[in-house]
């Protein structure tokens, strides 16, 4: 007789950037189980993701967090104070839904928290996603302030990471795209770190002819369209991105368009639009198509498709994204940064160019290789290959014992 998976309860409530794709890849995936399989998981989310899957609330069990207790949450400025609030809130949920194991899809606040003894003495397992480890040879080290900043960060990270791992309840926890990282981390901590990989939908694709979106997202005809996708925040790069713009020639400028996409992290909006309309009024031979809102599924596979080249020379952010997967589904190469998860993984599925984050000159010149390509493109197969989502699902879902 098949062994029942643990009552579980899989907590996310942010809805911005990845975190509903990756939720929709495991209710899709326990949409196809036996409904005594499902019926033990109960996704806890931003009551903002209700629209995304009411189709399945007849299989899945969801509990949307209402706007009351998300504005509370809200309220807390403090990252520490905000996770104690939700740790609180998920208390009361692990006794209500009788749970016996918690995943976070977003470790990375909850390290405190989960050091308590407090928590430890739930009865609950948990596991869950870290997207920020601290790898030292990934970040700039080039100045005095680099290598003390450097220095305080992975003071301050290995004390987290010990702190957390107090907790013996605490099982997995998982680094996307990172198997050396996993590695080094078993070593140094035990042997509690997973790979896991960052997962692809390869049935959904856009079906419109690329000419007919492009008019759509209102690219002017015969530009390059270089794509910014995703939660619009300071790790995008932009200022640098547009800086770039200024190395290049006034013809190479007229040929391309920059098409951004996605939501602009709170706080940030100002600056965003700030140095874009600067751009847009010094380069006005350069194309501009900005689409400032939530990308559903749909969208995102359509904007992809008519992208000629994908821009993500993330600064100061050293994990992995999906947007690499979606740009290896559609063949359409990379401009990385060399640092990190992101720019190893470029490099050794030959997924595009990888760059100095913070020179506009590196940046620039990559533009330039690739708007001397008549039709830029990659070969995704073989990361396409590596990264199934099935993987992703069975692995985070299902415990070890």
């Amino acid at each position: 007789m098949m062994q029942l998976p643990e009552r579980t309860l899989i907590y996310d409530r942010d809805i911005s950037g990845h975190h509903l794709d990756y939720l929709q890849f495991l209710v899709e995936y326990l949409k196809n189980t036996p409904e005594e399989v499902r019926s033990r998981f109960v996704f806890v989310v931003h009551e903002g993701a209700r629209e995304r899957f009411q189709k399945e609330e007849s299989l899945i069990r969801f509990h949307y967090i209402d706007s009351g207790q998300l504005a509370a949450f809200s309220a807390l400025t403090s990252v520490l104070q905000r996770a104690t609030a939700e740790m609180r809130y998920l208390v009361t949920l692990v006794q209500q839904y009788e749970v016996e194991r918690l995943i976070f899809m977003h470790i990375d606040a909850f390290q405190y928290e989960l050091g308590k003894r407090s928590t430890s003495r739930l009865g609950v397992k948990f596991s869950g996603l870290l997207f920020l480890p601290f790898r030292k040879y990934y970040e700039s080290g080039t100045t005095l302030k680099d290598k003390i900043r450097r220095e305080w960060r992975g003071w301050r990270k290995g004390w987290q990471m010990r702190w957390m791992l107090r907790n013996p309840r605490l099982e997995r926890i998982f680094f996307l795209n990172d198997r050396q990282g996993v590695e080094e981390y078993n070593a140094r901590f035990g042997p509690r770190f997973e790979h896991l990989p960052d997962p692809i939908d390869l049935r959904q694709r856009a079906s419109a002819p690329v000419e007919e979106l492009r008019s759509l997202y209102g690219i002017p005809a015969g530009r390059t369209v270089f794509l910014i996708y995703g939660h619009l925040s300071s790790r995008k790069n932009i200022p640098n991105i547009l800086a770039a713009l200024q190395l290049l020639n006034s013809k190479q400028r007229s040929r391309l368009c920059l098409l951004i996409c996605g939501e602009p992290e709170k706080g940030y909006e100002s600056t965003l639009f700030a140095s874009i309309h600067e751009a847009q009024k010094k380069y006005p031979e350069l194309g501009f198509s900005n689409h400032f809102q939530f990308f559903n599924p749909a969208a995102t596979n359509e904007v992809f498709k008519i992208a000629d080249i994908v821009l993500v020379p993330y600064i100061h952010f050293f994990s992995s994204s999906n947007i690499l997967g979606l740009a290896a589904k559609y063949g359409k190469p990379l401009i990385a940064s060399k640092l990190g998860v992101m720019g190893a993984l470029v490099n050794q599925y030959q997924l595009g160019i990888t760059v100095a984050p913070n020179s506009p000159e590196a940046i620039a010149n990559a533009m330039s290789d690739y708007l001397s390509q008549k039709e830029p493109w990659i070969d995704g197969s073989g990361y396409l290959k590596d990264y199934r989502s099935e993987v992703f699902c069975q692995k985070l879902l299902f415990s070890n014992d």
